[in-house]
């Protein structure tokens, strides 16, 4: 039976195509030094929900998209990379203890890539000189000129690809 014994709430967003860390920390910090640590999604009430755990002797696990890096200090980060709308939802950090795992919730919000908006403007200035020219005299027509001036908006979408060794 799944029992939530901390309340702490963890409230993070990301970027369609990006990644995003989640620090997940706990009050006993006795348990967490070396018992397994875990992150899952839905309720979390069964084995198939975790997405990513510790296992012994390993602080760092890469698991798909979903890194878990514990540190040996009661907390851990959980890295999910290649963000999808479809991540978005609740999922849960873990700590396995002899009595009552504890739990740590985690709201994720995925968005899509913000939009940069720039302007182009282009000046186009055209003049004409009109002459006429007579035997007797020279005439020469008043000038004409012509402004024309146009704007586009430019939409476009950025993704940052950030890549670490």
């Amino acid at each position: 039976a799944l029992c939530v014994v901390e309340s702490v709430i963890t409230e993070t967003t990301g970027v369609v195509g990006g990644q995003v860390t989640i620090q997940c920390s706990f009050a006993d910090k006795w348990y967490g030094k070396s018992n397994g640590k875990y992150f899952c999604g839905k309720k979390c009430d069964r084995y198939n929900d975790i997405l990513v755990q510790t296992q012994k002797n390993k602080n760092y696990i890469e698991r798909g998209r979903y890194i878990i890096h514990d540190n040996r200090y009661g907390d851990f980060t959980v890295t999910i990379k290649n963000l999808m709308m479809s991540d978005s939802g609740t999922y849960w950090c873990g700590l396995d203890t002899s009595i009552k795992d504890s739990y740590q919730e985690v709201h994720l919000t995925v968005t899509d890539a913000p939009l940069k908006l720039s302007t182009v403007t282009s000046r186009l200035h055209v003049s004409t000189k009109h002459s006429q020219t007579s035997p007797q005299h020279s005439q020469t027509s008043p000038q004409h000129s012509c402004h024309l001036e146009t704007s586009v908006l430019v939409l476009h979408t950025e993704q940052s690809s950030e890549k670490r060794c």
